[in-house]
């Protein structure tokens, strides 16, 4: 990889690689910068980098340095607490934490007794949602990264847009800007970060001014901006390809698109954190939406893994899989002699040579792209003095999106410090819109919380 970051460099020089609000870098002097951070991290131990910051030219830099240092980097977004920065940080064994917010790049060497990554295979750590109430730390090696965009520089359209611009409006600590960052790099492409921005307007000021033509996205973030009437061919005919993954794609929403872009061309994809962003996707068409019940997530045939369904589960195998959870975590990871293997935890089943997705066994959810544990949310509710129980519930809509998290607690501790400590520990997007407090709550005939009663609540 590292040899051919330099042969990308060389080749596309003076091409445009990234911008990012009013910054903008060729490949050369992306690579350039990159290398002089580079020369900052380099001797000494291959512990993990923290990289904290947004999505600006140094974070990318930095990143890209890491790679070149074979030292595994650890995303960690500003919008995330402080309190659930510090529990990556150490659970992650970074060594260095290199602050991208404000100008140049500022290194600092962290005492870290935690020695997670005892190799330089590992690429990149992304932190998910775990249900006992701590992040869990998910090592991507570069087999799995070399892998993964093989894949997606093969598949079909994305491989045939050369010289493009492809808009991400995820943060780097949620993997689907993987697919974004390394398909944009390796394919000769622009990468233009949208801004993290409450500001509606400023979205589309983005789009405008920087004409992409291809997207990756969640489905969110394009019913976002399905709300702008104009948002249509004649007004951003530029628009050729919209990636999806993250969350499920319905169809109420790809009608939609293909009123709105009746020559579009939309990828819908599938896979977990663990399976290095997406393994499998299949091209949505008009046609689909006629015959198909639920719209296919992949092509087996094509898939960057071997996928069955065991139990009316889906498992992946292979390459694309990551090699267990920091620290032993348990989960769904097992290997089958050399083959890594991981049970995903989604349902589904396979027809006709393409993969669809039915549903979780379990209570995590997706919401606005993210993957959440509710469990994890629970166990910080409980941990506030005077909670006596909990529920956490996800409400959804007609097609069975989750449009609001709900959190219900009894005891005597207020909503106020509940929200308190919630926010000390957990990112804004897994905090509850409501919390109830309750002075007891309804039982199912097993006596345990009857979490159907509450979702009417």
């Amino acid at each position: 990889m590292i040899e051919k970051l330099k042969e990308l460099a060389e080749k596309f020089g003076e091409r445009t690689a990234y911008i990012c609000e009013d910054e903008s870098k060729t490949f050369a002097e992306l690579f350039a910068g990159a290398q002089k951070i580079a020369k900052e991290i380099s001797g000494g131990d291959k512990s993990p980098v923290a990289v904290f910051g947004g999505k600006n030219c140094a974070a990318m830099e930095t990143i890209l340095a890491c790679i070149l240092e074979k030292r595994a980097y650890v995303p960690i977004s500003p919008s995330i607490p402080e309190g659930r920065r510090r529990e990556i940080i150490e659970s992650s064994g970074a060594g260095v934490l290199i602050n991208c917010t404000e100008g140049e790049p500022k290194t600092e060497i962290i005492k870290n007794s935690a020695q997670t990554v005892k190799d330089n295979e590992t690429a990149y750590i992304i932190f998910t949602s775990g249900s006992t109430g701590k992040p869990k730390g998910v090592p991507i090696s570069y087999d799995n990264l070399d892998n993964f965009i093989e894949w997606i520089t093969a598949l079909e359209p994305l491989c045939e847009y050369e010289h493009a611009k492809v808009l991400n409006h995820a943060d780097f600590n949620f993997d689907l800007s993987t697919a974004s960052i390394f398909y944009a790099l390796f394919m000769g492409n622009a990468l233009v970060q949208l801004p993290k921005t409450d500001d509606f307007i400023s979205i589309f000021e983005t789009i405008e001014k920087n004409r992409p033509e291809i997207f990756v996205a969640t489905p969110s973030f394009m019913r976002l901006c399905m709300l702008e009437k104009d948002f249509c061919e004649n007004s951003y005919p530029y628009i050729k390809c919209i990636y999806f993954c993250g969350e499920t794609l319905q169809k109420s929403i790809v009608k939609a698109i293909f009123e709105r872009f009746p020559h579009i061309r939309i990828i819908n994809a599938y896979g977990p954190t663990e399976a290095t962003s997406a393994v499998c996707a299949a091209e949505i068409t008009k046609e689909m939406l006629k015959y198909e019940d639920n719209l296919p997530v992949g092509i087996i045939e094509n898939a960057a893994a071997e996928i069955e369904i065991e139990k009316g589960e889906i498992v992946l195998k292979g390459k694309s899989v990551f090699g267990g959870y920091l620290g032993g975590t348990e989960g769904g990871f097992y290997r089958m002699g050399e083959k890594r293997c991981y049970r995903t935890g989604d349902l589904g089943f396979i027809e006709n040579g393409k993969l669809y997705f039915s549903g979780r066994k379990d209570s995590q959810i997706k919401y606005k792209g993210y993957r959440i544990e509710l469990s994890e949310i629970e166990a910080v509710i409980s941990s506030v003095e005077g909670v006596e129980s909990c529920a956490v519930i996800a409400k959804r809509n007609n097609e069975g999106e989750v449009r609001l998290i709900k959190a219900f607690a009894a005891g005597t501790a207020s909503e106020m410090s509940i929200r308190e400590e919630l926010a000390e520990r957990l990112p804004e997007y897994m905090i509850p819109k409501t919390i109830k407090i309750m002075d007891s709550f309804p039982l199912n005939q097993n006596g345990k919380i009857d979490r159907k009663e509450l979702e009417h609540r």
